[in-house]
């Protein structure tokens, strides 16, 4: 029975990796889609962030009360009902005409797309898996954005030079759809649905959340280390393009080897920091982010290519691991009838840096004629700033 329960929830993760693989998709293949959509439509730098931004506002504004309904109505719905509706957003996305209609689809898949699923995934883990799997589970679901960036410019570079955005888009949703019924199908009604034993337990209240201080903390290295990640996803493909001189196939090859790093960083960073640096999580991301900002520097200053894209991709694997290690990190400290109250919290507020950042780099880079050295120090100094931040996580404060 226990091997039986084991492979269960193998099967189970592996449903919900590509959950998150469907959603991380939909965020960072958005900066290359508009390589294109920009074209056709005459978008400008600050459009194009517009764009990006609309995503995130969204997002923030809507993770929190989704991450109380999450609680009401069990992760397992939710996860699903998520999915099924960023497969939805992708199709009404193909639609496109105008820059106001793209900025409020992308405003409605941050809102009821995306908004339920982190968190809803983060309480799935603290309340179905051990204690010791939580960090791994949890690292391994981030290391999603990694596949992602592998898979996603592969499959819509192509899909974008041979039947155009409009038909790429039809496409994406249609094979989201296909996996929120895998989702269905995989993950059984007994597994993520409202504990017994916490459905007459009063529900930890937004104002007990932010009373508690490591949930600021959270909050603010969330913020940061969101704005150069965002930062550099979203406007990675325009670099590319724009700096370098790439074609769309040849920046989607660049950036998938680029997500093969973030996702080996991830999933090793969580392996490694879980057996060998437990209780020692906030240098490891202090760490990571001073690399990943020195070499977010490094991107605009080297002078060839080749040195140009190895400083990206460690830059883009040190987020990984920096951003892996800080969001294992709620279901680790805090008790699980809290986490998901307190996840949604941190990642609602924290991931507004998606939101400000695209925006302040489009000024930037219009600014600067087309330059992007303004930019690359924008995401070295957020890097750095989430770091510093991150040192101030006081010490457990339940198991």
């Amino acid at each position: 029975m226990e091997n039986k329960k084991t492979r269960n929830i193998h099967w189970m993760l592996a449903a919900i990796f590509l959950g998150y693989t469907c959603i991380y998709i939909d965020k960072t293949t958005i900066g290359m889609s508009l390589v294109t959509i920009a074209n056709d439509l005459g978008f400008d730098p600050q459009q194009k962030g517009l764009v990006l931004s609309a995503f995130f506002l969204g997002y923030t504004v809507f993770q929190i009360p989704f991450g109380y309904l999450s609680s009401k109505i069990g992760t397992r719905k939710m996860m699903i009902i998520s999915v099924f509706l960023v497969g939805i957003f992708l199709f009404l996305f193909g639609f496109g005409f105008s820059l106001l209609y793209l900025l409020l689809v992308r405003f409605m898949t941050g809102a009821v797309a995306h908004s339920g699923y982190p968190s809803s995934v983060s309480t799935f883990i603290s309340q179905e898996l051990p204690i010791e799997k939580r960090g791994p589970a949890q690292s391994t679901m981030i290391a999603s954005s990694g596949f992602a960036a592998i898979v996603g410019p592969l499959l819509i570079a192509p899909l974008l030079l041979q039947v155009g955005w409009h038909r790429t888009y039809y496409i994406l949703g249609a094979v989201v759809l296909l996996i929120a019924v895998l989702m269905y199908v995989v993950i059984p009604k007994e597994f993520g649905g409202v504990k017994e034993h916490l459905k007459n337990k009063r529900t930890i209240s937004f104002r007990e959340v932010l009373q508690d201080k490591n949930v600021w903390i959270l909050i603010f290295a969330a913020f940061f280390i969101n704005a150069a990640i965002y930062g550099l996803n979203g406007w990675m493909a325009t670099y590319l393009v724009e700096a370098h001189g790439l074609a769309l196939t040849q920046t989607a090859y660049v950036t998938a080897v680029i997500g093969f790093f973030t996702m080996v960083a991830a999933m090793l960073g969580g392996v490694m920091v879980n057996k060998y640096f437990i209780g020692k999580e906030k240098k490891v991301i202090f760490v990571a982010t001073i690399g990943g900002g020195l070499f977010a520097l490094l991107v605009s200053v080297v002078g060839s290519f080749f040195m140009s894209m190895i400083s990206l991709a460690c830059a883009v694997a040190f987020a990984s691991l920096a951003f892996a290690t800080l969001m294992s990190i709620p279901v680790k400290i805090f008790p699980s009838d809290e986490v998901s109250a307190k996840y949604a919290t941190i990642n609602a507020i924290g991931v507004s840096g998606g939101f400000v950042a695209p925006t302040i780099i489009g000024a930037l880079i219009q600014f600067s004629n087309g330059g992007f050295f303004s930019s690359f120090l924008f995401i070295g100094v957020s890097f750095v700033v989430s770091g510093g931040i991150t040192l101030l996580i006081q010490k457990n404060q339940k198991s």
